[in-house]
């Protein structure tokens, strides 16, 4: 019994790795959902089986479409049925049976005499017969995203199944969730695209505010644009003098440049193709560019006036830039952020991809270090290969090496076939170690042997075989101390490190919090469906005095969470996880003591990047306002 049971966790262990090894290789849908489901079928001893996902209608009710299924067709209809539409899922809706009661519930259902259990429907005519039935919920972050159902074991099933099945579970857990991940990036990509597209009709249309004047400067028509644009219906603009759309100075100039212009023929009125500032019904100034057409109606002479916003197409400009960097990153994967320390980060990766040296990336939790590793191999020459990711610190030392390096047929209890290990999966590709300060010292020998050598062996195995692989580490600890206190190999430090690459903490690249926290907001509006399309400018602030203990993935954490808890179209202060919430506003403490001064306006220069119209919108003034107090600072230094 003791060596049947061996040989069941020797084919958990296969189908698990298997499974790991396929969904971080290059690896269609279908072939790894095909592939589970006939593991858990031998695993379980069943017959018939399905592993789908748990989607809900708009109106919130659950239901099951498969991702892999068993061929159940009786009869050359049900056949015909299963082949033009098993391909793309079936879809179960009938929550009055057994896997329904599953879906419902979020809780294992074991069914070993389904004819007589109150949770079973109703069966088809001609269905082949249901003698037992074990449906799992599959759960990611504590939400149930999927489920496996099994059918026909003889003797039935119980709970001890369930929980020997549980490593198995969380790995098609995983896959589902893998796929999810997938599916939104593709879709917030193409909803980048489409972003671009709207902001490069904005720019394409640019003059769109039409205004015609007389010689004596009085508004003789506007078009619509030219109202969304002012505030003024047209009605009430017709007739009054243009001067009255522009601050000072330029409404007690404006009558003299006409004048000046009519009497002289000087080409330069107003200012022609120039950038000068608009005033609002409102009030509001803001920054326009003019440019002034001469016409002639018969004996009149009429001024027409094209007027774009600046403030929109700065913004569009800007956006465009930022979806530009979005869309361009896929050389480096996930990876966001343009601050020096990135654009040092990606010169790196660009230069560490061009060779094939082992790399050690040093980084904090959180902070990107597996992203870093899988940018490095996109950009390298190994990019068609398999990439392997391994956390060393989550397998124990025993089942490491047997992991890493395979084993033969009879080394150890259970192992009744040979088994390769993640160095022959990723043969042609890279091998990432994360975690690898964690290795027990045997397998830091195997490890460094098998670096210098360019070979592995087996556990149980005396034949050394030759690998082709690229090993990439990663850690959060300090090697050198592990190498002075004794639990780390000097000579492999120094194999590891022939590149090295360190991960900036997100605290160290303020600047690309926004960036990062709208490319998480996408991800969350997809998860959600929330049309969340903001953050407020106090929550951008929030989060950028935030220390980030967790980095990157703490932030994405907690904007998912804002997004979850958010019930407008933007994300305010109080949505914010309670740490930050409790966190000192430290950037409203600086404007506070610095206000109007010359700190105030390079702190919000700084924070936006540069762009002069956002950092006048985050001091709450003007964009006129802002420029006349950078001139008067810069008289008063000059």
């Amino acid at each position: 019994m003791s060596i049947q049971r061996d040989d069941w966790y020797l084919r958990l262990l296969d189908a698990i790795t298997t499974a790991q090894a396929q969904l971080l290789g290059v690896v269609h849908p279908e072939a790894l959902f095909d592939g589970l489901l006939r593991a858990l079928l031998d695993l379980s001893d069943s017959k018939y089986g399905f592993i789908g996902e748990t989607l809900r209608t708009d109106t919130g009710v659950p239901y099951l479409k498969t991702h892999a299924i068993t061929n159940i067709a009786w009869d050359e209809e049900t056949r015909r049925f299963y082949d033009d539409n098993a391909p793309n899922g079936l879809e179960f809706r009938n929550l009055k049976t057994l896997f329904g009661a599953v879906l419902t519930d979020e809780t294992p259902v074991i069914a070993n005499t389904p004819g007589t259990d109150p949770r079973r429907g109703g069966l088809p005519e001609g269905h082949p017969p249901l003698r037992a039935f074990l449906g799992v919920p599959l759960h990611s972050g504590g939400q149930m995203i999927g489920m496996a159902g099994v059918a026909n074991r003889p003797g039935g099933y119980d709970e001890k199944l369930v929980a020997d099945l549980e490593p198995f579970l969380q790995t098609c857990s995983n896959a589902i969730f893998a796929l999810r991940a997938d599916s939104a990036r593709k879709q917030a990509e193409q909803q980048l695209l489409d972003e671009q597209e709207r902001l490069r009709a904005i720019l394409d249309g640019a003059y769109e505010s039409i205004i015609t004047i007389d010689e004596s400067g009085l508004i003789e028509s506007c078009n619509g644009r030219a109202e969304d644009m002012f505030g003024y219906p047209a009605a009430r603009l017709r007739g009054k003098n243009v001067s009255v759309l522009m601050p000072e100075p330029y409404r007690s100039e404006h009558d003299d440049y006409i004048r000046q212009y009519c009497e002289s023929g000087r080409a330069k009125v107003i200012g022609v193709g120039r950038e000068v500032i608009g005033r609002r019904r409102d009030g509001t100034d803001f920054p326009i560019q003019l440019t002034i057409n001469e016409v002639h109606v018969g004996d009149r002479r009429l001024f027409t006036g094209l007027i774009r916003d600046l403030s929109e197409r700065e913004e569009a400009e800007r956006r465009l830039k930022e979806l530009q960097v979005e869309l361009d990153r896929s050389r480096f994967g996930q990876i966001v952020g343009r601050s020096r320390a990135m654009r040092h980060l990606y010169q790196t990766i660009g230069d560490v991809a061009q060779g094939d040296w082992t790399v050690l990336v040093e980084g904090e939790t959180g902070s990107g270090k597996e992203l870093v590793a899988r940018a490095i191999h996109a950009a390298s020459s190994r990019r068609d290969g398999p990439f392997i990711a391994v956390n060393c610190a989550g397998l124990t030392d025993a089942l490491l090496g047997s992991q890493l390096f395979g084993h033969r047929r009879g080394a150890f209890t259970g192992a009744v076939r040979d088994q390769a290990g993640f160095f022959q999966a990723a043969d042609g590709g890279t091998l990432f170690l994360d975690e690898i300060g964690d290795i027990s010292e045997d397998v830091q020998t195997a490890l460094l042997r098998a670096l210098d050598e360019h070979e592995i062996v087996r556990v149980g195995d005396t034949v050394a075989s030759p690998v082709n692989v690229r090993v990439i580490a990663a850690t959060n600890r300090d090697l050198v101390a592990e190498v002075r206190a004794g639990h780390f190999r000097e000579d492999l430090l120094y194999r590891l490190r022939v590149a090295r690459i360190m991960v900036p903490p997100l605290r160290e690249r303020r600047e690309d919090m926004a960036l990062l926290a709208e490319a998480f907001l996408a991800e969350a509006r997809i998860a959600t469906g929330k049309t969340i399309m903001a953050i407020s400018p106090a929550a951008h602030r929030r989060l950028s005095d935030y220390q980030w203990p967790g980095n990157v993935r703490e932030l994405r954490s907690a904007v998912q969470f804002a997004a979850i808890h958010c019930r407008t179209g933007a994300i305010g202060v109080n949505d914010l996880p309670p740490e930050l919430q409790a966190s000192t506003n430290a950037s409203v403490v600086r404007r506070k003591e610095h206000s109007g001064d010359r700190n105030e306006l390079l702190d919000a220069l700084e924070r936006t990047g540069g762009n002069r119209t956002k950092a006048a919108k985050l001091l709450g003034v003007s964009r006129a306002t802002f420029y006349r107090r950078l001139n008067e600072l810069s008289d008063q230094t000059g």
